[in-house]
């Protein structure tokens, strides 16, 4: 069966992008396929069980809308956060892209007002503490679904897909692509049938951070052209609403990028979710990450968020995803298959977390899939180093931060380790081929997948006639 266009992976960058698709040809043969379920099937059973019991593939992170369906899906209305690929269009582009997202989830039924748009007394208090102490506060206005509401715009979304003619193939594990004369022409994939083959002279690759490795082999298979990226390594911490009231009020999620004195190593705030909850997923080869999401009529009494250390390689290195899959394959064995969680106190202590100490903190973790240990144990020193710096200087813009109650869940990983070679159109070095979102190593955002789904879709609807 040959078709228009296929999106390989279904998250922001194909739902969005077929979206654009068949709203401006209605005429498209178009194929959507996911290693996962449709997103009506897609259920954890740790909602119900209240522990992950390691799926064989995780419904929280593979299946149709991607990550983003059980993610706190803050939509941020801005190219500074997200994602880069303004390096390779342009700032204006991505921004007047990213309103035309916003657009399409207001058509929808989600109109809420941005956060941090209008500065107050407090706003500008915290914005002159991070001046002080060498923090880049990142202040775009944000968006923000909660997980509930996530689901609920992506179910309205593949619902109108299902009804224009858009075709899913679920349960379908990519296995390959064809490639012949340095043009893409199909791609295999396998389902419990057996191997299948759709054929398109136009794919968008978007396989989400889980689908950075698979890319690189793709590459280093077919002769794609790519470099080794970055990848993020670093914690998730917890800590009382209490600490975070007024960031949480005035901005929701507030942006900080910090630059370490001791190894001016890249540290960032990323996905904070305001009385939230911490997820933990499965990856492959059993890697179990920490996370976090929140809902919009769900509330706990902790806010979580990411401090993630951006670490880039030199040659002769080129294998970032392995080692950051190997600390993460680390932390797993000593956990026993959970994530590990440590308390700052006992971590700068330099001692282990049990829980009888941590039945003494101002705060219950709201997650179980955890074991009470030792970060150091696996968390490289020169990483956790500049976790600690940045905790510490966080805590003088967010007085009480650095306290014994602040839990950290050991790890968290953001793979971006596969820099594919793109043009301003998302194409890549072999014709009629794409590549969109995190996997493209461009993208660590819900709105800069989706503005390079549809930037890919653009430069193909020129083609097709």
């Amino acid at each position: 069966m040959k078709y228009d266009i296929i999106f390989v992976g279904g998250g922001q960058a194909s739902v969005f992008g077929a979206y654009e698709a068949i709203n401006k040809n209605p005429n498209l043969k178009i194929m959507v396929i996911d290693k996962g379920q449709m997103l009506d099937k897609r259920i954890c059973p740790k909602e119900k069980l209240g522990k992950c019991v390691k799926c064989p593939t995780c419904a929280i992170i593979y299946g149709v809308s991607g990550a983003g369906a059980y993610s706190d899906s803050k939509f941020n209305m801005d190219y500074r956060v997200g994602g880069d690929v303004h390096t390779i269009t342009s700032k204006s582009l991505v921004n007047e892209t990213i309103q035309y997202v916003s657009d399409i989830y207001k058509n929808f039924g989600f109109d809420d007002e941005p956060t941090g748009l209008v500065y107050n007394e407090e706003m500008e208090l915290i914005k002159r503490r991070c001046i002080e102490n060498d923090i880049q506060l990142v202040d775009t206005p944000t968006m923000h679904l909660g997980t509930d509401g996530s689901r609920e715009l992506y179910s309205k979304l593949i619902d109108t897909l299902l009804k224009k003619g858009v075709e899913f193939s679920s349960n379908s594990d990519f296995k390959d692509l064809i490639i012949e004369d340095g043009k893409v022409k199909g791609a295999v994939i396998e389902t419990k049938e057996g191997k299948k083959t759709f054929y398109s002279d136009n794919i968008i690759t978007a396989l989400g951070r889980s689908g950075a490795k698979q890319m690189m082999k793709m590459c280093q298979t077919h002769g794609i052209g790519y470099s080794a990226g970055s990848v993020d390594i670093g914690v998730r911490v917890e800590i009382p609403d209490v600490v975070m009231k007024t960031i949480n009020k005035n901005f929701y999620e507030a942006k900080m990028v910090f630059y370490t004195k001791k190894y001016n190593d890249k540290m960032r705030t990323f996905c904070s979710n305001p009385s939230g909850f911490i997820a933990v997923e499965k990856h492959s080869d059993n890697i179990m990450l920490a996370n976090g999401h929140a809902y919009k009529n769900k509330k706990s009494t902790n806010t979580n968020l990411a401090l993630l250390c951006t670490k880039s390689f030199t040659e002769p290195f080129n294998q970032p995803f392995e080692y950051a899959a190997s600390i993460a394959k680390m932390s797993t064995m000593l956990t026993g298959g959970k994530v590990l969680c440590q308390s700052y106190g006992d971590l700068k202590a330099g001692r282990r977390s049990t829980e009888e100490r941590m039945s003494r903190l101002n705060i219950e973790p709201t997650t179980d899939d955890y074991v009470a240990g030792d970060i150091s144990l696996a968390c490289p020193k020169r990483i956790l180093d500049n976790i600690m710096e940045f905790i510490e200087v966080h805590d003088k813009v967010t007085p009480g931060f650095a306290s014994n109650d602040l839990l950290l869940y050991f790890p968290e990983i953001k793979f971006r380790s596969t820099r594919m070679t793109i043009d301003s159109n998302m194409e890549t070095t072999v014709k009629g081929l794409y590549s969109a979102g995190d996997s493209s190593g461009y993208g660590s955002g819900l709105n800069i997948a989706a503005v390079m789904g549809i930037l890919a879709v653009r430069d193909i609807l020129k083609k097709i006639k």
